[in-house]
C-alpha cells in the first residue's frame, strides 16, 4: 500500500453486506472511498466523474457484469481495476486479463488480501500504461518509417528520372544538339540534381530531429536570422527580394541549429511565395503566456482556409499533402518547434499575403543570467 498518498477507491457491489464489508476494510487501510456503485453502468459513469485511484468491483451486477464495465473503464478512463469473485478458474483470470483486470480478490475479503491486491493492481496497471506507451511509440514509429520510405522514393524518383534521362539523351545523342542546347540539358541536369540533394538533406535533417536530444539554452535569434539569410544570399538575390526585421529580438530558449532550420524554411517558402518581387516583414513579440511568438510575414496570393489546413502536417501524412511547394518543409519545421516546446501556425487570406509563425518558451530570470543567455544577448 501507499504511505505517502491517501488512495480513492471506487466499490462497485450489488450486495449491500459485501460492500459495507469492503469499503470498511478500505477505511481501515486508510483509503477514502468516494463512492459506491451497484451496477457496472453506475461503474463506469463514476469512474470517469470521480477518477478514482483503484476501484474494486464484483462480477456479477445487473445491467452490465464487471468484466464489461472493467473493459469499458479501461477504455474510457484507465484505472487499476481489482475484481470481486466468488471463484477462481483459468478461464476467469484470462477473460479478466484481457479486460484490463489488474487483480483479482476471492469472497470475503481479509484486510491483508485486500491491501495486497491493490499494491499488486496498482503496480500491474503502471506496467499496463508502460506497454501501452512503448507500444503506441512502436507503431508510431513503424508508421513513419513506412512514410518516410515511400517520401524518399517518391519525391526522389521524378528527378532520378529526369538526371538519367537526360544523361542518357547527351550521351547517345550528343551530336544532335548544338552547344548551346547540350549547355540547357547540362543545366537541367545539373538543377536537378541539387534539388535531389536538398531533398535528401531535409530527409537526414527530419531523421536527426527524431533522434538527437536537444539542449534547451537561450538563443541568438538574430544570428540565427542572418546565418539563414546567408544560406538563401543567391536565392534573395535573384529574386531581389527586400527583406525587414527588427532593430532588436527577444531572447527565448531553444537549439540555434534547429531554430536557424525553421528561419531558412520560412525565409525559403516567403522568397518563392512571397510575391514578385517578395518583400518580406521578420518580426517577434511576447505573449502573455510567457512564449515568445516569431513571425514572418509576406505580400504573397495568400492561401484559403483549405490550403492552411494541409500545412504543418505530421510526417505520415506527406503523401495526403498536395499543396505545391510546401509539405516535407513544413512538416520538419512543425516537428523542431513542438521539440523545443513550441508551436507552429499561418495566418492568411486569399490575396492578403500571409504570416507564417512559431513560438519558442521565453528565456527566465535565471536562465538569463547564464553565459549562454550573455552570448545569446550579443
Amino acid at each position: 500500500m501507499q504511505k505517502s498518498k491517501k488512495l480513492n477507491a471506487l466499490v462497485v457491489e450489488d450486495d449491500y453486506l459485501v460492500s459495507e464489508m469492503v469499503q470498511g476494510i478500505l477505511q481501515e487501510l486508510g483509503c477514502f472511498v468516494v463512492g459506491a456503485a451497484t451496477t457496472g453502468v453506475q461503474a463506469v459513469e463514476l469512474a470517469e466523474s470521480l477518477e478514482p485511484d483503484v476501484i474494486i468491483m464484483d462480477i456479477e451486477m445487473p445491467e452490465m457484469d464487471g468484466l464489461a464495465a472493467a473493459e469499458k473503464i479501461q477504455q474510457t478512463c484507465p484505472t487499476p481495476i481489482i475484481i470481486l469473485t466468488a471463484y477462481e478458474t483459468p478461464e476467469l483470470v484470462e477473460q479478466a486479463s484481457a479486460a484490463g483486470v489488474n487483480a483479482y480478490l476471492l469472497k470475503p475479503p481479509d484486510r491483508r488480501e485486500m491491501e495486497r491486491a491493490i499494491a499488486i493492481a496498482i503496480a500491474r496497471f503502471q506496467d499496463m500504461l508502460a506497454l501501452k506507451q512503448t507500444n503506441e511509440q512502436l507503431r508510431a514509429s513503424n508508421d513513419e518509417l513506412d512514410a518516410f520510405a515511400h517520401t524518399v522514393a517518391h519525391d526522389l524518383q521524378s528527378p532520378l528520372g529526369l538526371i538519367v534521362g537526360f544523361s542518357e539523351m547527351l550521351h547517345e545523342h550528343h551530336d544532335r544538339y548544338s552547344a548551346q542546347k547540350q549547355k540547357e540539358l547540362l543545366a537541367t541536369v545539373s538543377r536537378t540534381a541539387q534539388r535531389m540533394s536538398h531533398i535528401v538533406d531535409d530527409l537526414l535533417l527530419l531523421a536527426s530531429v527524431r533522434n538527437m536530444e536537444a539542449v534547451l539554452e537561450p538563443v541568438n535569434i538574430a544570428q540565427t536570422v542572418a546565418e539563414a539569410r546567408q544560406r538563401l544570399s543567391m536565392m534573395i538575390a535573384d529574386t531581389n527580394a527586400v527583406i525587414t526585421e527588427p532593430d532588436s529580438w527577444p531572447q527565448a530558449m531553444g537549439y540555434a541549429p534547429w531554430i536557424e532550420e525553421v528561419w531558412v524554411n520560412y525565409l525559403s517558402n516567403g522568397l518563392k511565395y512571397g510575391g514578385s518581387p517578395p518583400h518580406l516583414k521578420l518580426g517577434a513579440y511576447t505573449q502573455p503566456d510567457g512564449m515568445v511568438r516569431f513571425w514572418i510575414q509576406d505580400k504573397g496570393a495568400g492561401l484559403s482556409a483549405e490550403e492552411q489546413s494541409l500545412l504543418f502536417v505530421p510526417f505520415t501524412r506527406l503523401s495526403q499533402v498536395k499543396t505545391k511547394g510546401y509539405g516535407l518543409g513544413l512538416s520538419i519545421v512543425c516537428r523542431i518547434v513542438r521539440r523545443l516546446d513550441g508551436e507552429v501556425g499561418v495566418e492568411s487570406e486569399k490575396g492578403a499575403g500571409s504570416t507564417f509563425w512559431f513560438t519558442l518558451p521565453q528565456v527566465t530570470l535565471t536562465q538569463a543570467a547564464t553565459p549562454q543567455a550573455a552570448d545569446a544577448a550579443v
